[in-house]
């Protein structure tokens, strides 16, 4: 049995691993894929010390510090988890490879993308519909495409796609977009965009590929010739693989401001938990101070 299961490889778990690993604790990290969100974003401007680097960049360099560690926790990389059961003593993580105890969890799974619901969007998937920009864009050069959102994510994936694309249509359910202004200026500014507000995507079209999608707006229905729809309507956090946490309407685990759960010894750090601000600095912040939590309270169990 494990001192601590980490389940989540983004920021909050990856800091998280750090700081138990230098404090000699017996655990193991699941993680479906080492980076989380962070390896959506494009550029990353707002992360101490580093001035201006892409998602992908910060992520090796995550790898790196993780490196220092090698050999002094398991890593299960590639792994989803599917279940956590509460045991007499500890907890049972459960994936489609295995199953692992454990006396604590830090879960730090984050988030993931809300599907649009519309007919097309799962037939075209991985065929024109993405919900990954900095994956996808370049399969997209000189494309006319759209996205679907109004918000910060939604303009961050068109700000990178103006690199590649020959087009961008940004259809926005609101009236205008909201979020970040400095982003709305450069939007605006573009001669690649254009903001189609009001507007509600019913269906995306297409054969083999995407070849286009329909919307309504002010009553009326439209049509719009797209090579490519990058969806950013928002995440979901990640947490319906255990049920025996206290969790917001959202799915969202609720906790206190030492990352305690409503189960002892269960802990949970970054977007997939209760804290407002949805930022990769934040979640760094907050693995590390769920870890230190978790140290006491294993040293307080003797």
């Amino acid at each position: 049995m494990y001192d601590a299961i980490i389940v989540g490889g983004g920021p909050a778990g990856l800091a998280a691993a750090v700081y138990l690993a230098r404090q000699k604790v017996q655990f193991a990290l699941i993680a479906d894929t080492i980076g989380g969100q962070t390896l959506w974003s494009s550029d990353v401007e707002n992360y101490l010390g580093f001035h201006l680097l892409n998602g992908g960049d910060l992520v090796k360099k995550f790898k790196e510090h993780l490196k220092d560690y090698e050999g002094a926790f398991d890593l299960k990389e590639g792994e989803s988890v599917t279940k956590i059961d509460r045991l007499t003593v500890g907890f049972r993580v459960t994936t489609p490879k295995g199953s692992y105890e454990s006396k604590t969890l830090l879960i730090a799974t984050g988030e993931t993308h809300r599907a649009l619901g519309v007919p097309g969007e799962k037939e075209f998937y991985g065929r024109g519909v993405t919900y990954c920009a900095t994956c996808d864009a370049p399969l997209f050069k000189d494309k006319d495409v759209a996205v679907i959102g109004g918000g910060n994510s939604a303009m961050d994936a068109a700000l990178f796609l103006e690199k590649y694309a020959k087009s961008i249509s940004i259809l926005t359910a609101n009236a205008a977009l909201a979020g970040d202004g400095v982003m709305m200026k450069k939007i605006a500014a573009s001669s690649k965009m254009q903001v189609i507000s009001g507007s509600k995507t019913t269906r995306i079209l297409g054969d083999s590929f995407v070849s286009g999608l329909s919307y309504e707006a002010e009553g009326e229905k439209h049509a719009l010739d797209v090579q490519g729809v990058f969806i950013e309507i928002g995440l979901i956090p990640v947490s319906d693989f255990i049920d025996f946490v206290k969790k917001d309407k959202s799915g969202q685990i609720e906790v206190t401001i030492h990352n305690e759960t409503s189960v002892p010894g269960v802990y949970a750090a970054g977007d997939v938990t209760t804290v407002t601000e949805k930022q990769i600095a934040v979640a760094v912040g907050e693995g590390s101070k769920a870890a230190l939590t978790l140290i006491k309270w294993l040293q307080r169990q003797g």
